[in-house]
């Protein structure tokens, strides 16, 4: 009797068992994940205008979405790893305030959202140094109460494969005295390069301007280019700082870098093309505009050929469709001072050719410096031509221009005379046969040759 009873006790916890695993007496709630936007979309942010936008975030996988702003509703739908993605229907420049809604089971916002045009700014130290390290700095910062002008700086770091989000989310500002003192690094402040640009940008269109920094000093060209394209030894800062933002619709990118290839001067214009095509690649954007800065004379005491690289820059704005490239030769700077302090310049430059290649604004006769074009052998030295002199070369002391050498008989290489006529300049060695020319080669050269529209010319040789 006691065994029998023990066996039904024992079959009874057997199905009570049972019951319970297949029927438990309650449930653990499974939490839905937050709908959220990617953490690019912020308070104050800049959307661009003339294109499909496009919006991104997370969600429950599966999960149906409405993204609403300024009076568009388009539906999304999160894949079956949470990620959603939508595009809104291009937008004319608005200046009103407005808010990005993103509904699904919970709702996600952001306010004082405009629309206007949106530029990448990058490369190394001269495009990372602040606005308050310069000399003009601290009182153009006290007057940049620019409401129309908004900023965002990506926090550095590096990455082995490419990001899908950005290390830190700090946010979009608006341009005030006080902000330009939160965003950016060098000097706790905004990008002055990038600051000067989009100041001159916004100021000239009359329409939002948004501004994304994303530089790291001292870096080479190769960590910023996407792996495939730059090797193994690449694209780690791609990966963290440009990567998480190539879905986003921006116009174009600004690029001020160069001083760290210096090295291996002959492999910098291949270099430069990789990076351009690799990004509009990855951007969506095959004639994205991308427009950058020569670098400036500076004692590096590695010789006399730094003109090299800078003819190299000038062969990649040449070729590449739109690009350009600014000349900083008679940018009055200590030569040296790797940083020059006359950033309000090369932002200015930078816009005017964004103007003029980009929104087709006509800027004077030229929005560069006089390029050299060809080069004929006289009787008493070679006879160059230029283009882009905007209608005559002068030099800003009415003396002759300098930074010319011409190589002689021997190969060696004396500094030369020059003499402008019209658009073309005569250079010639008295008693001696130039074979060819060189003009701003050196590491520290600084020129006083100009266009009709005061701007300098780049260096070359034939």
């Amino acid at each position: 009797m006691f065994r029998f009873i023990r066996t039904v006790l024992m079959l009874g916890c057997v199905l009570l068992v049972s019951a319970c695993v297949s029927n438990p007496p309650y449930s653990v709630p499974v939490m839905p994940v937050p709908v959220t936007l990617d953490p690019v979309f912020t308070d104050h942010m800049v959307l661009q205008r003339g294109m499909p936008v496009h919006i991104w975030g997370k969600a429950n996988p599966g999960e149906p979405l409405k993204v609403i702003f300024a009076g568009q509703v388009v539906r999304a739908l999160a894949d079956t790893q949470g990620n959603w993605s939508a595009r809104l229907s291009s937008m004319k420049a608005s200046a009103e305030p407005r808010k990005l809604v993103v509904q699904g089971h919970n709702e996600a916002a952001v306010e004082d959202v405009l629309v206007g045009e949106v530029w990448l700014c990058s490369g190394q130290s001269n495009m990372e140094w602040g606005l308050l390290g310069v000399s003009a700095g601290r009182k153009d910062c006290d007057a940049a109460d620019l409401p129309l002008l908004r900023l965002y700086s990506v926090q550095k770091g590096e990455a082995d494969k490419p990001r899908t989000a950005l290390l830190g989310a700090r946010g979009w500002l608006g341009c005030s005295p006080e902000n330009l003192r939160k965003v950016g690094t060098h000097f706790d402040s905004f990008s002055a390069t990038a600051f000067y640009f989009g100041r001159d940008l916004q100021a000239r269109l009359g329409i939002p301007v948004g501004l994304i920094q994303s530089a790291v000093g001292g870096t080479p060209i190769e960590p910023w280019t996407p792996q495939e394209k730059s090797g193994n030894s690449g694209g780690r800062l791609y990966n963290a700082m440009i990567a998480p933002l190539t879905p986003m619709t921006i116009r174009g990118a600004i690029w001020y870098q160069g001083e760290s290839n210096r090295q291996n001067k002959g492999a910098y214009e291949q270099k430069m093309k990789d990076l351009i095509s690799s990004w509009r690649a990855v951007f969506q954007r095959p004639d994205m505009p991308f427009y950058f800065v020569e670098i400036a004379p500076y004692r590096y005491r590695e010789g006399d050929n730094m003109g090299e690289l800078r003819a190299a820059q000038a062969r990649v704005a040449a070729t590449v469709p739109h690009t350009g490239m600014i000349h900083t030769l008679d940018n009055p700077n200590d030569v040296g001072n790797i940083h020059p302090d006359n950033k309000p310049q090369i932002g200015a430059r930078l816009a005017r050719l964004a103007l003029a290649g980009t929104y087709g604004i006509k800027l004077g006769k030229s929005v560069v410096g006089p390029v050299f074009k060809s080069g004929k052998q006289t009787k008493t030295g070679i006879l160059l031509k230029f283009k882009d002199t905007a209608g005559s070369l002068v030099t800003t002391d009415g003396k002759a221009p300098v930074g010319f050498e011409a190589q002689v008989a021997g190969g060696a290489w004396v500094k030369a005379d020059a003499a402008i006529q019209g658009d073309r300049i005569l250079v010639s060695v008295p008693g001696q046969v130039v074979t060819a020319v060189r003009f701003c080669w050196g590491e520290t050269d600084q020129t006083n040759l100009r266009n009709a529209e005061g701007l300098p010319p780049s260096p070359f040789r034939m």
